[in-house]
C-alpha cells in the first residue's frame, strides 16, 4: 500500500513537471543552447581542454533529456504486459512499475552519456591518458548493464535506444494521435439530435429552383455504430516486432561488445592505433549488416518504425569512425584547422566556437565513441 502511494505521488509530480515543460521547456532549452556556443574555449592550464565549455553543454543536454522524458505520456513508453488488453483500460500495477523503472533507467543511461566526457577529462587531467581509458572502460560497463536492463523491459528482440525512439516519435506525438482517435470515437456516439439536420429543400444545380422535400420520402438517419476504443500505443509491439533468431543474437553481441574491445585495444596499443580503429569499424559494420538482414517486422506497424529508427541510428554511428584518431589526424585535421581559421576572420560568426570546441574535444574517447 505504501509503495503504491509513493508511486502515485511520483506520477503526480511528473504530471506537474509535464505541464511546466510543455509551457516553458522550449524557451529554456534554446537559452541553454546559445550559452554553449558563446562560452569561449580558454587556453589556460586549468581549462586547456575546454572543460567549462563541456560543462555548459552537458547541462544543456541534461535539460533536453529531462524535458523529453517528462513530456512523454506513460502510455507512449515501449513497455507492455505479457498479455495485451488492446484497449485503454487502467494499466496494471506491474505495468506501471515496469514503465517507471524503464523511464528511470533510460534517463540514467542518457544522463551518463551527457557527462561521460567530463568524467574522462577529469581523469585525464588528474592521472593521464591510461587512467582515463580505464575510467572509460568502467563507464562502458555501467552503460552496458543499463542497456541489458532496458532490453529485458522492452518487447523487442534487440535493443532499441531512446535516441531512436525519440527520432521516430517526438514527445507527445502518440498522445496527440490517441486523442484524435478518442475524439473520433466520441463523435460517432453522438445522439441523433446532435447530428446536423438534413436539408429541408432540394436545389437544382442547373435551374436553381428549390423543391420541398416530401414528407416521409427520406428514411431517418441511423446513428453510426460507435468505433471501438483506440488501442494502447504499446499494444502489438510484441507480436509485430522482428522474431528472435541466432543471427540477431550474434549481431547484438558484436554491437554491444565493440566499445569494450575497442577500449581494450586502445589501452594496449595507444590512441593512435590503426588496428584498434579498423577493429571498431569492422565490428560496427558487421553487426549492423547482420541485423538488417534479419528484420522481419510487420510492415507499417509501430514496431517496424521503431526498429527501422534503431537500425538507422546504428548505421549513422559508423560515421563517427571518421573523427576518431588516427583517421581524423590523417585526413580531416588540417581541413578542420583551416575552417576554424576562416571562421575566426568573419565578424559575428567568430563569436561561435563550434569548430574550436570540436577540435579540443576530438582526442577524447567519449567525444567520438558513439556508444
Amino acid at each position: 500500500m505504501a509503495a503504491l502511494c509513493t508511486q502515485s505521488k511520483i506520477e503526480a509530480a511528473l504530471a506537474k513537471q509535464r505541464s511546466f515543460m510543455d509551457t516553458w521547456g522550449a524557451q529554456l532549452e534554446q537559452m541553454l543552447q546559445m550559452c554553449v556556443l558563446l562560452v569561449p574555449v580558454q587556453e589556460e592550464d586549468d581549462d586547456k581542454a575546454g572543460f567549462w565549455s563541456q560543462v555548459v553543454y552537458s547541462v544543456s543536454d541534461l535539460f533536453n533529456l529531462y524535458r523529453t522524458v517528462v513530456l512523454r505520456s506513460p502510455d507512449e513508453i515501449p513497455v507492455c504486459e505479457e498479455v495485451d488488453s488492446g484497449t485503454l483500460a487502467e494499466p496494471s500495477k506491474k505495468l506501471r512499475q515496469d514503465r517507471l523503472s524503464y523511464m528511470l533507467a533510460a534517463f540514467a543511461l542518457r544522463a551518463i552519456r551527457s557527462i561521460q566526457v567530463l568524467i574522462e577529462m577529469d581523469a585525464f587531467r588528474r592521472k593521464g591518458s591510461k587512467h582515463a581509458l580505464q575510467v572509460c572502460m568502467r563507464i562502458e560497463i555501467v552503460k552496458l548493464a543499463l542497456k541489458i536492463f532496458l532490453r529485458f523491459r522492452m518487447p523487442f528482440n534487440f535493443y532499441v535506444d531512446e535516441v531512436a525512439i525519440e527520432d521516430a516519435e517526438p514527445p507527445k506525438l502518440l498522445e496527440q494521435q490517441r486523442n484524435a482517435l478518442l475524439g473520433q470515437s466520441q463523435n460517432s456516439t453522438e445522439t441523433p439530435s446532435e447530428v446536423a439536420p438534413a436539408p429541408s429543400a432540394y436545389v437544382g444545380r442547373r435551374t436553381g429552383r428549390s423543391l420541398k422535400v416530401l414528407e416521409g420520402a427520406e428514411e431517418p438517419s441511423q446513428p453510426a455504430a460507435p468505433l471501438p476504443p483506440p488501442p494502447r500505443v504499446a499494444h502489438g509491439l510484441r507480436s509485430d516486432c522482428t522474431p528472435h533468431t541466432l543471427q540477431i543474437a550474434v549481431a547484438e553481441v558484436l554491437y554491444h561488445c565493440r566499445p569494450l574491445i575497442h577500449l581494450a585495444m586502445l589501452r594496449r596499443r595507444g590512441r593512435k592505433s590503426w588496428a584498434a580503429w579498423f577493429a571498431a569499424v569492422l565490428l560496427e559494420r558487421l553487426s549492423v549488416g547482420l541485423l538488417m538482414m534479419e528484420l522481419r517486422n510487420k510492415t507499417g506497424s509501430r514496431a517496424a518504425a521503431l526498429e527501422a529508427a534503431e537500425v538507422s541510428r546504428r548505421h549513422n554511428q559508423i560515421w563517427w569512425a571518421l573523427v576518431r584518431s588516427p583517421c581524423f589526424d590523417k585526413i580531416l585535421r588540417r581541413p578542420a584547422e583551416t575552417l576554424d581559421w576562416v571562421l575566426k576572420k568573419i565578424p559575428v560568426i567568430n563569436m561561435f566556437n563550434i569548430v574550436e570546441l570540436f577540435m579540443v574535444l576530438q582526442p577524447f574517447y567519449f567525444s567520438t565513441s558513439g556508444s
